[in-house]
């Protein structure tokens, strides 16, 4: 009988085998088309649709076989003072629901909800808000950054509830959310956005080049928490004992059908 090692080790080959090959059908297919016709034909979309949907198997496989392995909640790692895991098919309510403690009596920097950035309402700001020129929020591309006027940094008051947050506010369907989680008020800083790069997880090395802009990040801003729910859940921490509870909790915690 074949054990839930090698039948996760089978599913991350198989997965891994079929998201490389359709990608490369869809980019093939792609150099083949007028660009300037500006609307996706059925056959794109399909073949989008399929490499993405192999891509999110590849992603689901490289946990299970990490968790078969090792026996813990999602892949796990560090770096320097800050631990790190990455599971999928979780979200920002569900940490908060399990561990509240991870923003109680703390401050929030939201640099992203649903792909874009945190739009203020007036109930927002007189419950203490706020933006500032300074705090930016941008991308960095091998051209150079990208800005736009209304990408701001969203800070929070010190929070004395998990209730009335951005998850629970916005209705957003596609995730791509990141907090920053400080245990005094946020500095006010430039921030680069990482939860939008599809693909990002700590743990790929074929991204090295952003995933170390990421932890001269977390150096410069020095925050105690770092959550982002975009290509995978990702919860990463200086807060050793916080991290020991997120894991427990995580651990008994049924993860959702897809």
């Amino acid at each position: 009988m074949q054990s839930d090692l090698e039948r996760a080790r089978q599913e991350l080959e198989i997965a891994r085998t079929n998201a490389e090959r359709l990608w490369a059908e869809y980019r093939a297919y792609e150099s083949t088309l007028d660009r300037s016709r500006g609307v996706a034909g059925p056959e794109e979309l399909q073949l989008l649709m399929e490499s993405s949907e192999w891509t999110r198997k590849k992603y689901a496989a490289e946990h299970a076989l990490f968790k078969a392995e090792n026996g813990t909640p999602g892949i796990v790692g560090s770096r320097g003072e800050y631990k790190w895991v990455t599971m999928v098919e979780r979200d920002i309510s569900t940490l908060l629901r399990l561990c509240p403690d991870v923003v109680l009596g703390k401050y929030l920097a939201v640099t992203a909800i649903d792909g874009g950035t945190l739009q203020l309402t007036e109930e927002e700001k007189s419950r203490g808000w706020w933006t500032a020129d300074e705090g930016k929020v941008y991308r960095e591309y091998y051209e150079g950054r990208e800005y736009r006027d209304d990408w701001q940094v969203a800070y929070s008051p010190r929070l004395s509830s998990i209730h009335g947050l951005p998850d629970e506010t916005r209705e957003c369907c596609a995730g791509f959310d990141e907090w920053y989680v400080f245990e005094r008020e946020c500095p006010v800083s430039e921030i680069e956005v990482f939860v939008n790069w599809m693909g990002f997880r700590l743990y790929d090395s074929s991204s090295k080049e952003c995933i170390d802009r990421f932890w001269e990040q977390m150096a410069r801003l020095s925050p105690e928490s770092y959550i982002a729910d975009g290509t995978v859940f990702t919860f990463v921490t200086r807060n050793g004992g916080l991290f020991k509870s997120v894991l427990a909790a995580f651990s008994t915690e049924p993860t959702p059908d897809p």
